[in-house]
């Protein structure tokens, strides 16, 4: 098992180097010039900017860190190669860059933030795997019942459904409708986290927001979990099973829902990476104080130290995340066995 996982973390090198790559060339291709972004509107002396530029190593330096000119008296510009390697050094130390315009360590701004996202996204999963594997094992257990096909007709419409839309209806039925039609008696938040100022508590203002990002996550759950129950239970152990005169209840807890919840624990695990990379639409519509939202607003004011910061941390979780799934099978199947390269 160890040497396994030392093999995946190996492999997780290439990968974290050809997205930061991409990462570094997409801020040099987007027009506009980074320094002016950190100025804003205010006007730079020559000298100002020149410092800037040395600080954020657009420029070459000398030993002391002052700028070196050519013979026209003209900064030198450094290398795009000599950029990246500034740019990995800083990532391998922890440092993310400044915010261009909170003016701002990203990593402070992220330590600020992450807490919301984790919380909503350990909410939305334990959703999604309440409700998606119920839901899937009841449809598949009650194969052509009528659970079976409302569980088939409510997937359908909540994969069809954009995550965006559905949050916003429900803002409009749960927080504007509602508040109508009982007169202010019983209605939800629809913005925001809580806080001091807010007249709910906390974990209230959790209920939208993560049936909004568990929506379509649980609703692929159930199909995958459904779909695997049903195969798995055509198979010749579990008629073997059956013909030995153990209950329905012993032949699916005990021998088939394992098998079949493989698949289901790669898609909930890779589910659950993201969300704790922030979802972005979710966060955008509830304006919640998360690594999604942080990021939209970044992409709009062209902060791209935060975009980059955010983007490279949905790559270290999510393969975090499918280092954790993919050992996670060993305990699900026992045929499965890492240490052994012939199996």
């Amino acid at each position: 098992m160890l040497k396994y996982i030392f093999k995946r973390i190996l492999q997780f090198i290439p990968v974290f180097i050809g997205v930061t790559v991409i990462l570094f060339a997409l801020t040099n291709i987007v027009p506009g010039d980074p320094i002016k972004l950190i100025a804003g509107e205010k006007s730079l002396s020559p000298e100002i900017e020149l410092q800037l530029r040395a600080a954020n190593h657009l420029i070459k330096v000398d030993e002391n860190g002052l700028p070196l000119l050519d013979e026209n008296g003209e900064a030198i510009p450094e290398s795009l190669a000599a950029q990246y390697g500034y740019y990995i050094s800083g990532l391998l130390h922890g440092d993310l860059g400044n915010s261009y315009q909170r003016k701002l360590p990203v990593i402070e701004i992220f330590k600020e933030k992450y807490p919301y996202t984790i919380k909503l996204a350990l909410v939305g999963i334990v959703i999604e795997i309440i409700i998606g594997i119920g839901a899937g094992m009841i449809s598949a257990i009650k194969r052509y019942s009528f659970w079976d096909i409302l569980v088939t007709l409510t997937t359908s419409i909540l994969v069809a459904m954009p995550a965006f839309w559905l949050g916003m209806l429900l803002q409009l039925l749960f927080g504007i409708k509602m508040k109508l039609w009982t007169g202010g008696g019983f209605y939800l938040p629809i913005s925001g986290a809580g806080g001091a100022i807010s007249e709910f508590q906390d974990w209230v203002h959790y209920i939208l927001p993560a049936i909004t990002l568990a929506s379509v996550s649980t609703a692929y759950a159930a199909r995958i979990m459904r779909s695997q129950l049903l195969e798995t239970m055509n198979m010749d152990y579990i008629r073997t099973a059956f013909a030995k005169g153990l209950s329905s209840r012993q032949v699916i807890f005990k021998h088939a829902l394992k098998n079949a919840l493989i698949p289901v624990v790669t898609y909930i695990g890779i589910d659950f990476g993201g969300m704790l990379s922030g979802a972005i639409l979710t966060e955008t519509v509830f304006n919640w104080p998360g690594i999604g939202f942080e990021v939209y607003r970044a992409i709009t004011q062209r902060d791209w130290p935060i975009v980059m910061g955010g983007v490279t941390l949905v790559v270290v979780v999510v393969l975090i995340i499918s280092l954790v799934v993919d050992i996670s099978y060993a305990f699900l199947d026992p045929r499965i066995r890492y240490d052994k390269a012939k199996e």
